[in-house]
């Protein structure tokens, strides 16, 4: 069977005889019967526990918008501008909106063309866009959470009169699901405030498509209340990065709405365990570098047997992603390592490393991709293939030519079960 797999803006075939294949695990695809601009307009005009936006905000109004960076798949190009009407509806100033891209750690975007890709042509010439910087920005403590951390969060956002936060949600694998609260932390908050969130994910709870007693999630919850939130507004998407539903209003709702769909959709029951899983990170903008990346290679761990094969396939355009993440690749022997000095100083990047380090301790990983081979092999201690059809030609040397393989071309927004 012929099988094309998600690979940057494109895709590559695999082929996996019959006889091995146990199952091709696929998303319950969904495809709105209405336009995307159709459930936007609808979803503006029925907020979910508020008033309209355009009833809310009033003129002299000082307004935040906070979008998701090149990173996530977000389709701010198709959210912001129906959003920014509401606002001019309500009489506020072009020149009273500053939308703030919520890079989080990631390295915020660096020219005007980044910014353009992120928020839309005509957005980025007639308002000011800033991105969060949580090294250098401006920050205000909000308060501290029920951990006894310091929230702090970008001024631009906490002074303003409207606070209002733009994304799509889709699972995250210690956050429970992204989406509302994970704009403003990790999204626009501090470095020291992103760590001391960060270092949660060791505990019990902190995983893939759970809330309840997630302490990650929770802390999350605890900045977004400390900063405000007038009005969320989230989309979901489907496997082609198509808006498949919308909901805005408060943020709690939003999130509730936006979780059910996700879960109907991406949480896929997987009837055994497979002697090699082929996985894909989605393409772009999933796979951009290593760093994305590693979230499918966490997913493929919980449907493989002991010492079962991992086909990875991402094309990491830009690389690794981090250089910490690198340095601790190198500096630390195995995942125990790790985690022993990440609970002492947690330190974002090498957070990585350890769930890197506890793939390749218990799996071998063959490794599709655009990066350096000397780097795949000597660095990230993969090993390396040009192709999938090489890639999985290896697994079967190691696992033995009768494997059941299980085929993933989601694998960073799928969750198997």
């Amino acid at each position: 069977m012929q099988i094309q797999l998600p690979y940057g803006k494109g895709k590559l075939p695999l082929n996996v005889p019959d006889k091995n294949l146990l199952e091709v695990v696929l998303p319950k695809e969904v495809i709105h019967p209405e336009q995307p601009s159709a459930l936007i307009r609808k979803a503006l005009d029925n907020p979910m526990g508020t008033d309209r936006l355009s009833e809310i905000a009033k003129p002299g109004d000082r307004v935040a918008i906070v979008v998701d960076d090149y990173t996530r798949p977000c389709p701010n190009k198709e959210l912001l501008p129906p959003v920014l009407e509401e606002l001019k509806t309500a009489g506020v100033n072009d020149s009273d909106v500053i939308i703030i891209v919520a890079c989080g750690t990631h390295k915020p975007p660096s020219s005007f063309d980044m910014i353009k890709d992120i928020v839309g042509d005509k957005v980025s010439r007639n308002y000011t866009v800033i991105s969060n910087d949580s090294t250098n920005g401006d920050f205000v403590s909000v308060g501290r959470s029920k951990r006894g951390n310091n929230l702090e969060v970008l001024r631009d956002y906490v002074d303003a009169d409207i606070k209002i936060l733009v994304g799509d949600i889709e699972y995250h694998y210690f956050a429970g699901y992204g989406g509302t609260r994970k704009s403003i932390l990790p999204g626009i908050s501090s470095n020291n405030t992103i760590q001391n969130n960060h270092k949660l994910m060791f505990e019990e709870h902190a995983c893939t498509g759970v809330l309840k007693d997630n302490p990650v999630h929770l802390e999350m919850n605890e900045a977004l209340h400390f900063a405000g939130c007038d009005f969320a507004i989230s989309a979901v998407l489907n496997s082609n990065h198509r808006i498949v539903d919308v909901w805005a209003g408060r943020p709690e709702s939003v999130l509730d709405a936006g979780v059910k769909l996700v879960d109907e959709m991406y949480k896929r029951k997987v009837s055994t365990k497979a002697d090699i899983i082929v996985i894909a990170a989605d393409g772009y903008p999933h796979d951009i570098n290593l760093y994305q990346t590693i979230k499918a290679l966490h997913t493929s761990m919980h449907v493989l047997k002991e010492k079962g094969v991992v086909v990875l396939v991402a094309e990491c355009k830009e690389g690794h992603g981090s250089q910490m993440y690198v340095d601790w690749m190198k500096n630390h022997k195995n995942s125990k390592e790790v985690e022993s000095a990440l609970k002492k100083n947690f330190i974002m990047g090498a957070h990585k490393a350890y769930y890197h380090f506890k793939a390749i301790e218990n799996h071998p990983v063959i490794f599709v991709s655009n990066m350096d081979k000397n780097d795949v092999e000597n660095i990230f201690k993969f090993r390396y293939a040009q192709n999938p059809d090489e890639a999985l030609k290896k697994a079967f040397e190691l696992a033995g030519k009768d494997a059941k393989v299980l085929v993933v071309p989601n694998g960073t927004t799928t969750f198997l079960v």
